[in-house]
């Protein structure tokens, strides 16, 4: 019989339960939406997974692996793949557990940034980042809400270009991009589920989440 699993957190923390589930056997994810338009966002792109047989939107409580257990061990400082993990008495492998088709539609080297709208640095020189991105690459584009890139652009006025897509489109272009710099959002959550390496903004008084130091570089120490 498949496994259920039943998640209702945050895309990222979705993200975060996948090596468990993997480690698990796979089977059936259920996603209990805090919000619904991220969740059947996110849900295109766990569904490409070869260990995911589906995945639900839904308000119903099945009989499942409860993936919420997590927040009995997670804070700032802990590393959220483990504190999926605990739980179920596993340890789980950290290596790449997200896998997309290299299908960007884009002809020219370009590399991405994430500000997010939690846990930020807003001391953070983003023009300078964006300028240190542009010496390898055409274009640096912004993933995220607009709203995300408005504020930026408040600040640092920098010469990222805005690119509106969802989270599988924003994965293949992770995983085409010279390289991606986050703050703790589930784009970068994404770019660690993939393998790739990538820059760090981390947040201030914050560890948490990624601890992936051979292919984490945080930029804002």
């Amino acid at each position: 019989m498949s496994n259920n699993f039943r998640h209702g957190g945050a895309t990222g923390d979705i993200i975060f339960s996948l090596p468990t589930i993997k480690a698990l056997g796979g089977g059936h994810l259920f996603i209990h939406p805090y919000d619904r338009q991220r969740a059947e966002s996110i849900a295109k792109l766990i569904r490409l997974q070869d260990y995911i047989e589906s995945v639900t939107i839904t308000q119903i409580t099945y009989d499942c692996h409860d993936l919420d257990l997590f927040r009995n061990y997670a804070g700032h400082f802990n590393n959220l793949i483990d504190c999926h993990a605990i739980p179920f008495g596993i340890q789980v492998s950290k290596d790449a557990w997200l896998k997309v088709e290299n299908n960007a539609i884009i002809d020219h080297s370009f590399s991405l940034i994430a500000t997010g709208n939690n846990y930020l640095d807003a001391t953070f020189d983003w023009n300078k980042e964006v300028d240190y991105l542009l010496t390898f690459s055409e274009v640096v584009y912004f993933l995220g809400y607009k709203d995300e890139y408005d504020t930026m652009q408040a600040q640092w006025n920098t010469k990222a270009v805005y690119w509106d897509c969802d989270f599988l489109c924003a994965a293949e272009m992770i995983m085409a991009s010279e390289m991606y710099t986050g703050g703790y959002t589930g784009l970068t959550t994404i770019a660690q589920g993939l393998g790739k390496p990538y820059r760090l903004v981390q947040a201030p008084g914050h560890t948490c989440s990624t601890l992936f130091v051979e292919r984490e570089t945080i930029v804002n120490q």
